[in-house]
């Protein structure tokens, strides 16, 4: 097959950069990929053929404009599969639906208890194209990374075409089990940990549950706080010291080495209100820690509550949360048994298994295209919604 990806950024971290990198990597062995982006990060793979989309990007609205409107126009070419991450571009026959924006700001909305104007702008104008994008998209093939999704985009949008489920995967390789990692002692001694310490860990924006996480520590004796993010942090720099956790809590910014900081914490915390998937989720649970997650993430249908991860009934019970890692804390016993079950969960959503089922939906895809257009002779057409 000759396959065109379009997505804003091409590289290894970030969750939509991520799946086209995994995807694109493993299709390049057997197929011509193509790879339309704005930011391209160099890699080893010379066998994908990359092109350059222009985008003017001085904020999140712009980019995604400028973007889709310029991939339109330049993703031409004989290509039997054109995969768009969300509205990276319309011109195209399967979509992977990464996020729903209605669902996402309408839960920011009830989060925080309101929007700023510039939040209530993107959400608004974002919701309107996703709207009629998926509302008349019947000619395409949706995927969505969860059933979260799925269910977001027919409820909200009234999308009619066809949707698979097809969760993110895992590199398991990259993920191994924290309590047998190498970087464990030397990565909990750079953090201020004891050796007996529970350490819970925090990754992504700080809006998916921070202050819930500081507001919980506050209830517990004992234990410390990681905190992997790039969002602003001042305002909790700020609640931590107020409530007497500066020494309990640590900011650590983003980092290209997240895995180091599984390999050194106990446990996972995602207390969001909103999150379509979550690769947080399954990295961590790849790294044998057991997580505690609202279910209001996509990936928290992977969890068997009390199984292979502890489920929060209310993400913003402050006081649901602490009872889950007082939990974890006194039974150490039952966190080591539910994160390794998280670990076998999760060893059947590696990558080569998401790229096994996007495949067999390129391959339906094109199969149906090829019954509406029977004369081998006759140049083959992309669908565009």
């Amino acid at each position: 097959m000759k396959i065109a990806f379009v997505v804003h950024d091409y590289r290894r971290f970030e969750g939509h950069s991520r799946y086209v990198v995994e995807l694109a990597t493993r299709f390049a062995q057997e197929h011509e990929v193509h790879v339309f982006a704005n930011h391209i990060e160099a890699q080893e793979n010379t066998a994908i053929y990359f092109h350059h989309v222009p985008a003017w990007r001085p904020n999140a609205l712009a980019s995604i404009l400028t973007f889709a409107v310029a991939a339109t126009l330049l993703v031409r070419g004989n290509f039997d599969i054109i995969h768009n991450q969300g509205l990276c571009g319309l011109r195209g026959n399967v979509f992977t639906t990464h996020i729903c924006n209605r669902a996402w700001h309408r839960a920011l909305r009830k989060s925080a208890g309101g929007l700023t104007f510039r939040e209530w702008v993107s959400g608004s104008t974002l919701s309107a194209l996703e709207h009629l994008f998926y509302r008349h998209a019947g000619n395409c093939h949706i995927i969505a990374v969860s059933q979260r999704v799925a269910g977001d985009i027919t409820r909200w949008y009234r999308s009619k075409a066809p949707i698979s489920v097809i969760y993110h995967g895992v590199d398991l390789d990259a993920f191994p089990p924290a309590r047998r990692s190498p970087l464990r002692h030397a990565v909990r001694a750079e953090c201020g940990l004891a050796h007996q310490e529970m350490a819970f860990l925090f990754v992504g924006d700080m809006r998916k549950g921070g202050l819930q996480c500081i507001t919980a520590l506050a209830l517990l004796p004992t234990g410390k706080l990681l905190f992997v993010s790039r969002s602003p942090d001042a305002s909790y720099r700020a609640l931590a010291a107020q409530l007497g956790l500066s020494e309990r809590v640590r900011f650590l910014g983003s980092t290209k080495e997240i895995a180091k900081y599984y390999a050194a914490a106990d446990a996972l915390l995602l207390p969001t209100h909103y999150d379509s998937f979550a690769l947080v989720l399954t990295e961590a649970m790849a790294s044998s820690l057991p997580v505690v997650v609202s279910r209001e993430a996509g990936a928290a249908e992977l969890i068997r509550n009390g199984i292979n991860g502890l489920l929060l009934d209310d993400f913003a019970d402050s006081k649901e949360l602490a009872e889950k890692m007082r939990l974890l804390t006194e039974d150490r016993t039952l966190a080591l048994s539910i994160g390794e079950s998280a670990r076998r969960t999760v060893e059947d959503h590696s990558w080569d298994a998401t790229a096994s089922q996007t495949m067999q939906v390129y391959q339906q895809v094109h199969a149906k295209r090829d019954e509406s257009q029977p004369s081998l002779n006759r140049p083959q057409k992309v669908l565009t919604p």
